[in-house]
Parts: structure tokens; C-alpha cells; sequence
């Protein structure tokens, strides 16, 4: 009794699974019939068909057509989402419809084939002067695990650099980068994908080169004139650790000072230079495994301030002129100088914040009308001072007189340097009240004073409210002025 019960439960099944009219067969959708290049995770798409309550599909995937050994896989739905598949391997697949009063035709049968490979797009056959970090990009694929990258210096992929790098697969991300390959280094690439299942061929293989080149901007080679901070500039260069400048006096470069530089900078102002000085200069791409060195150029930075105006020998300046340089930068300060004579004995000093500024305006009471002075102007940097400028000279304006007036035959003061008290001459025998004045070198008015002349000539002046310093002591009278330096010395 047992056994014949099994066997009417076998045929009610049977009968259950015969083909009902009442059931349209689905229609397959994708992938098209005989399509190749379909990913490992394949979705098999059909039409839905309307049939009774639990109707579900039946789908058979097989290597053969004759469906000898199909993988049986149901669904309620009209797709299903495959995963791993075999790298090209051709599939075959049909779907029918199932529910309660039977089942549908199989659908007509379809074949696909899964990806061979991966199809490598960057970087482009016989690329040249490639970054060290070559950017690897290959078509998308999608339900694979891995990628591999495959680097040899020969074609064969037999030699001893030989590498593979995997790489976990990003569908919408498909690029990697190499990283430290050696500089002028032909490479030859191939790829292939992975996943748990199983593992692609390798794709045909490309070459590249390395670049081999490093190209300096500025400055050009044998520049002059430059300022002591010298800016260099180079075309970028990826997938490097580190720049660095080496910078020497000597031709060859044998000995250097080395600056390095961060990999994402493309110019750099090393520490203060020398001034007047020739020097060498060349770049080292360096990354893990290899250093690319520039050409050698040379540059030579300024040896001394140029003079702007007034211009040499010019007349009628006044008596507060703006004395111009050209500009320089890299510096502490400018020094500038002034006196009545090109040795510059006794000059007025000054010292001018560099700031970018090159000009610099004459106090009052500096200068006096109808005289020649000479001036000079150097710089001063961190490390080093420049030779001074050429010596120019001007004449200063005679503010209009046409007489020469007794003032302009000189005063003279003593002791020089003075203390306390001062004594005042004038080459003449002027007799009366004058206003003596005393200025600082920023022109500020330190004393002033009505003092009486007997013969040109008056005696101890007061001096006590100033400190040790060079001022300037001016004499008015019948309204013309004049002015002298004076030392005091406590």
C-alpha cells in the first residue's frame, strides 16, 4: 500500500507540472540572445505573465543547450540577479511559469557569454613620458571581486621587477595608481578580474615609458641681477616623495646645499643667498625607488644697489629730495648714506626697514641750499650685506636768492663732538638776536632758541637736553637759514 501511494503522489506531481494552457510562456528579455561580454552577476530579465494565485518562475542555467545538468533556480519575480559566473564561459538559460493548475511552455532558450578579461583604457598604447604613479583605468565590471594589475619590464612578464597588485573593484570607480616605477623605464601592463569562484585571463597587454625628463622654468640659465630670495619654478611631476633643490657654487654640483620640497609644490624660495655670487642650481625628483635629476643651470644674484634718481649731477634738488633705488626683496634693510664729500667723512647714516620700500625722503634741515652731496645706498640680508651702489651726487636749489646772503659763508661750531655746550661761529661780523634751531635726524625740533651774536660769534650754547647723536643745528636770521651737523659726545 505504501508503494502505491508514492507512486500516485509522483503522478499527481506530473500532472501538476503539465504544461497548462492557461499559462502564457514568458518571454526572455536580456541578456539579448548570443550577447558576449556580460558581467559575472548577469541579471536575467523576462517578461511577467498573469497566471493564478502563487504563481512563481523556474529558471535553468546550463553550460549545454540540451540542459543535461541545468542549476534550478525559482523566483517570484520576473528577474534574477546571477553571481560569479565563469570568465568566458557561454551560458544557456530558459524560464517557465508555475502555479497551482500547472506550468508554461519553456521559454524559447538563450545563450550569453560571461566577460573574458578586462579591457584595459589608460594608460594608451606606447604612452610616453608617463608620471611614475601611472594612472591604470579599465572598463567597469561589475560582480567581480578584485582586479589585478600585472607590471614587467618585459614582454613576456619573466623577469625579476615583475609585480601584480590587486585591487578590490569599485564598478564606479575603476582606476588605480601605480606607484614609484623607475624614471625612462619601459613598462609592459596587463590585467585581469576575481572572485570567489574564479579568475579571468589576462587582457592583452599595453606598454608605457616613464618620463625621463624634468623641465625647470625659472630662473633661466644665466640669469643676473637677482634679488638674494630667489623663487625657482618646475613643471609638476606626480607620484613623487619629495622634490628637492640642490644649489651650489660649484659647476658639477659634487657639494650642495639641499632644500627639500613638498611633492605638491611646483615653486620654492630656499634660505637667503649670497649676493654677487654665481650659483649652480638642479632638481631631484625622488620617490621609494628612484631619483630623476634636471639639467644644471646657473644664475647670478645682485651684487650691489642700483640708483634711480635724482639722477647723477642733477642741480637745483631740493632741499628735501626723495632719493629712489630699484627694488630688491630677500632683505633686512637698506643702508644710505649721505655727506658733502665722495669719501663720505662725517656722513649722515640711515637705516631704511626693507619692507619692499626703495625710496627714501631727505629730513629737513639736512641739507643746505647751493652745496653738492654724495650718496650711496647697500643692502642687508639675514646672511649677507651687497657692495654699495655707484656714488651720485646732486647739487641742491638755492630757494630763489640770487644774492649770496652772509650766511652762506658757513658757520662753524666747537668743540666737535660737544657735551653740555656748544660754541657758534659765522664767517662774518654780524651783530644781533638769530634763532638757533636743533634738530633730530627725523626732523624733529629738539631746541629752540633767540640767542645775541657780538662779531658772528656766540658762546655755550645749552645743550643738556640732548643725548649722544648727530643732529642738525640751524642759525635764522634776517630770514635766511642755515644749518650745520652737530656731534654731541657726553
Amino acid at each position: 500500500m505504501k508503494n502505491l501511494y508514492l507512486t500516485l503522489m509522483l503522478v499527481l506531481a506530473v500532472t501538476m507540472l503539465k504544461a497548462s494552457p492557461d499559462i502564457y510562456t514568458p518571454e526572455l528579455i536580456a541578456p539579448a540572445n548570443n550577447a558576449t561580454g556580460v558581467f559575472p552577476d548577469a541579471e536575467l530579465d523576462w517578461n511577467a505573465v498573469a497566471g493564478d494565485l502563487g504563481l512563481y518562475y523556474e529558471v535553468n542555467l546550463d553550460t549545454t543547450s540540451s540542459f543535461s545538468n541545468p542549476v534550478v533556480f525559482t523566483t517570484d519575480l520576473s528577474n534574477y540577479k546571477m553571481s560569479m559566473l565563469l570568465f568566458g564561459q557561454p551560458y544557456f538559460w530558459r524560464v517557465r511559469a508555475i502555479d497551482n493548475s500547472g506550468s508554461s511552455e519553456w521559454s524559447e532558450p538563450r545563450t550569453f557569454t560571461v566577460i573574458n578579461t578586462v579591457t584595459i583604457r589608460r594608460p594608451n598604447e606606447n604612452a610616453a613620458s608617463v608620471a611614475p604613479n601611472v594612472q591604470i583605468i579599465w572598463q567597469d565590471i561589475y560582480g567581480v571581486s578584485f582586479v589585478d594589475y600585472q607590471l614587467d619590464t618585459t614582454a613576456n612578464f619573466n623577469s625579476p621587477m615583475m609585480s601584480i597588485t590587486s585591487v578590490a573593484n569599485v564598478p564606479t570607480s575603476s582606476q588605480t595608481n601605480a606607484s614609484s616605477l623607475h624614471f625612462g623605464q619601459k613598462y609592459f601592463l596587463r590585467m585581469r578580474a576575481r572572485h570567489a569562484l574564479d579568475t579571468s585571463a589576462w587582457s592583452a597587454s599595453r606598454s608605457f615609458t616613464v618620463t625621463n625628463n624634468f623641465a625647470l622654468k625659472t630662473p633661466d640659465n644665466g640669469t643676473a641681477g637677482l634679488s638674494p630670495d630667489v623663487e625657482f619654478a618646475w613643471n609638476k611631476i606626480d607620484g613623487l616623495l619629495k622634490y628637492q633643490i640642490r644649489i651650489s657654487t660649484d659647476p658639477n654640483i659634487t657639494q650642495y646645499e639641499a632644500y627639500n620640497v613638498a611633492p605638491n609644490l611646483v615653486k620654492f624660495s630656499p634660505d637667503t643667498l649670497l649676493f654677487g655670487t654665481t650659483y649652480y642650481w638642479q632638481m631631484a625628483a625622488i620617490h621609494a625607488h628612484d631619483t630623476l635629476l634636471s639639467e644644471i643651470r646657473n644664475f647670478t644674484t645682485i651684487d650691489k644697489v642700483k640708483l634711480t634718481s635724482p639722477s647723477n649731477n642733477s642741480t637745483n634738488v631740493e632741499l628735501q629730495p626723495i632719493l629712489t633705488w630699484e627694488t630688491l626683496t630677500g632683505l633686512v634693510s637698506f643702508q644710505l648714506d649721505i655727506a658733502r664729500n665722495s669719501d663720505f667723512t662725517n656722513a649722515f647714516s640711515y637705516t631704511i626697514n626693507s619692507g619692499g620700500e626703495n625710496t627714501f625722503k631727505v629730513p629737513i634741515h639736512v641739507l643746505d641750499s647751493a652745496n653738492v652731496y654724495y650718496w650711496r645706498v647697500r643692502a642687508l640680508s639675514s646672511r649677507d650685506t651687497s657692495d654699495y651702489s655707484d656714488t651720485w651726487n646732486f647739487r641742491c636749489v638755492a630757494l630763489g636768492i640770487d644774492d649770496v646772503t652772509p650766511l652762506t659763508y658757513g658757520v662753524k661750531v666747537y668743540p666737535s663732538p660737544a657735551a653740555n655746550r656748544v660754541n657758534i661761529s659765522i664767517k662774518n661780523t654780524f651783530n644781533g638776536n638769530a634763532q638757533v634751531e636743533v634738530y633730530d635726524l627725523l626732523g624733529s625740533r629738539r631746541i629752540s632758541e633767540k640767542v645775541n651774536f657780538i662779531n658772528g660769534f656766540h658762546k655755550d650754547f645749552g645743550l643738556t637736553e640732548l643725548s649722544n647723536g648727530i643732529y642738525m643745528l640751524s642759525i635764522i636770521m634776517d630770514g635766511q637759514r642755515t644749518t650745520t651737523k652737530l656731534i654731541i659726545q657726553k
